[in-house]
């Protein structure tokens, strides 16, 4: 009898899955995480796993993908439920509930095969003009420099134009996520210079990190804390079942 009731006690703390739906926004331009395809289907590794967690909550998941600026407006203003997938920051935090990474991030800075900028610590940079997407953020080491005035930042807004410029020497070198990039040269450029020209430099600029699912503090949805718990516990079970090492599989044959 009270194994029952502690039963039913448990689900009435649990929110309702019935009738929910999960509005959620992604980036526009990180394959093979999250892409609009040819034939504008939203694709991508971040964008099954999202589908297979909803599946699992018993929910519905409607995906919209944006440039990331607009990403993190919408999270802030509580335009969307939620959002994937962020680093986890002190800013961030204020306006969203983390839940658990939905991947993990190495991020490289890429140059030309002939250049003669090297990355062994931050003062290689000095000097330099360094490439990085609208919004993103590297570490407080390089947002100081670049206060400084020690690194020329360049915002880019997408691949095609970050490889344009890098290789008629707009930038020196950009920053990227390893395995986005390497999609992007071996799908959109297998075929031009980009793909034979831009490689990465040894040394990680950025410490492998998690990209998390995140909610919106501001948003609609009720039981946040709860859905937070519920979230986390079903994308952590999933990594534990390798799910995001067969799903990439499919991206990355």
């Amino acid at each position: 009898m009270w194994r029952g009731l502690l039963v039913c006690f448990i689900l009435l703390w649990l929110p309702a899955a019935s009738g929910v739906t999960l509005h959620v926004v992604g980036d526009d331009d990180f394959p093979p995480y999250s892409f609009t395809d040819q034939n504008q289907q939203i694709k991508g590794i971040d964008i099954d796993l999202l589908h297979e967690m909803a599946s699992r909550l018993e929910v519905k998941l409607e995906i919209e993908l944006v440039p990331w600026k607009r990403l993190l407006l919408m999270t802030k203003k509580g335009d969307v439920t939620g959002s994937f997938s962020l680093f986890k920051t002190p800013d961030r935090e204020a306006f969203a509930l983390y839940t658990h990474p939905v991947h993990y991030s190495t991020y490289k800075l890429f140059t030309t095969k002939d250049s003669t900028t090297k990355f062994d610590n931050l003062k290689d940079l000095y000097g330099k003009r360094i490439g990085i997407e609208a919004g993103f953020a590297i570490s407080d080491e390089f947002d100081a420099a670049k206060a400084r005035g020690d690194i020329s930042v360049v915002e880019i807004f997408n691949f095609d134009d970050t490889f344009r410029r890098l290789l008629l020497g707009g930038i020196d070198a950009f920053a990227g996520n390893e395995l986005v990039v390497k999609y992007k040269l071996q799908t959109s450029h297998n075929e031009t210079n980009a793909n034979l020209d831009i490689i990465s430099l040894p040394k990680s600029i950025k410490k492998s990190r998690g990209g998390f699912f995140v909610l919106s503090k501001k948003s609609q949805l009720k039981d946040k804390l709860e859905w937070q718990k519920r979230i986390s516990q079903t994308l952590s079970e999933m990594e534990e079942e390798s799910i995001f090492e067969k799903i990439m599989q499919k991206y990355m044959q």
